[in-house]
């Protein structure tokens, strides 16, 4: 009786790997058949309509932009003042932060920038300009 089940288990096993080879071959037909190879380049392209839906049909009318429409907003406010505090100072690098007091951004200062010493929690009015370091001082005011 124990060799009937052994060739049981031999049969099943037999099955399962068959069911197992359908399977696969099966997903692989599927993954041809929905392969994008081969495709034309216009056939792939995806279009943004104004409301921002994607669709494979080009828009009708299109946008022109301005040059205001490229700017961002902080690139209109650079010549305003801004105020915030010192957030952080080490003494001996002679460097610290300034923390925006709407934006909560940090800005980087030295005091050969400032031009004066400043101290933790010191309220100050600064412009902030862009370099490759990151955000830092380019004018400051200590105010009260």
């Amino acid at each position: 009786m124990a060799r009937n089940q052994l060739t049981f288990k031999k049969k099943e096993r037999a099955k399962k790997l068959q069911q197992k080879k359908k399977e696969k071959l099966e997903r692989r037909e599927l993954h041809k058949s929905s392969n994008d190879k081969g495709k034309a380049l216009e056939e792939m392209f995806a279009y943004v309509d104004e409301f921002g839906n994607i669709s494979d049909t080009p828009p009708e009318r299109r946008y022109e932009f301005k040059e205001e429409d490229l700017m961002r907003p902080s690139d209109l406010e650079e010549d305003e003042f801004k105020f915030g505090k010192v957030s952080y100072y080490n003494d001996a690098g002679h460097y610290g932060f300034i923390r925006d007091n709407e934006t909560r951004e940090t800005v980087y200062f030295n005091d050969k920038l400032a031009g004066t010493i400043l101290r933790i929690d010191q309220k100050v009015k600064y412009k902030a300009i862009r370099s490759k370091q990151g955000n830092q001082i380019s004018e400051i005011e200590v105010y009260v």
